[in-house]
């Protein structure tokens, strides 16, 4: 008589090998969510407390405020420079700072885009003297604007005028360029698009985040 030999069903390589796909997906997903968040969190959890807002600012001395361009519209400043820039004069005007820095784009000879120029005239209309204007026309970018306080004009103690998205990250590489520095949020109101702008700061910090290390 032949005997009948068992045979064991083995789990299909097929089955074993799609598990491993979808754990080896699901760790670089993981990886991929800190390296997006981590860098964020880091920068809003040490410049929280230097961000403040005109009615709570403390009596320093500063040497001027930093304000950052942010687009003009119609050779008008757009909504947000236009807050930004109504707070750099509450801050004069209250004598909280001598002087104002504009810093963005600008045009050697006048004749293209130049956000710069609308900011001048704009803070001009609001009686803040042309003597007490520091004109940045190569502040291309947040780094920029705040390397050029210190390498440029040889600035040590400025206030940094933006928006409170944009100040943690402004305030980071400030802090990690070695600028004693504190923010004074602008916001007036929440501005349309502001979601988008949120989305796309995370990515802007993950980016500083890293150029504020190297210091490029």
């Amino acid at each position: 008589m032949k005997k009948n030999k068992l045979k064991v069903k083995s789990k299909p390589k097929s089955t074993s090998t799609s598990k491993t796909k979808w754990r080896s997906l699901l760790i670089v997903v993981i990886i991929l969510i800190l390296l997006i968040f981590l860098p964020n969190l880091y920068i809003v959890a040490t410049t929280s407390g230097q961000i403040t807002t005109l009615q709570n600012i403390s009596s320093q001395y500063y040497e001027c405020a930093l304000i950052f361009g942010a687009g003009i519209r119609d050779g008008k400043p757009s909504p947000i420079l236009r807050e930004r820039l109504d707070m750099g004069v509450a801050l004069y005007q209250a004598g909280i700072v001598p002087k104002l820095l504009l810093s963005g784009h600008g045009s050697a000879d006048g004749q293209g885009y130049d956000e710069v120029k609308v900011m001048r005239e704009y803070v001009l209309d609001k009686n803040v003297p042309d003597a007490d204007l520091i004109i940045d026309k190569s502040g291309f970018s947040t780094y920029e604007s705040i390397q050029r306080c210190l390498n440029t004009y040889h600035l040590q103690k400025v206030l940094l005028v933006s928006q409170k998205y944009h100040l943690y990250r402004a305030v980071y590489l400030a802090n990690q360029l070695g600028l004693e520095t504190g923010g004074v949020i602008a916001d007036q109101r929440r501005l349309s698009g502001q979601f988008l702008r949120d989305v796309r700061e995370i990515f802007a910090r993950d980016k500083d985040f890293i150029k504020g290390i190297i210091k490029p």
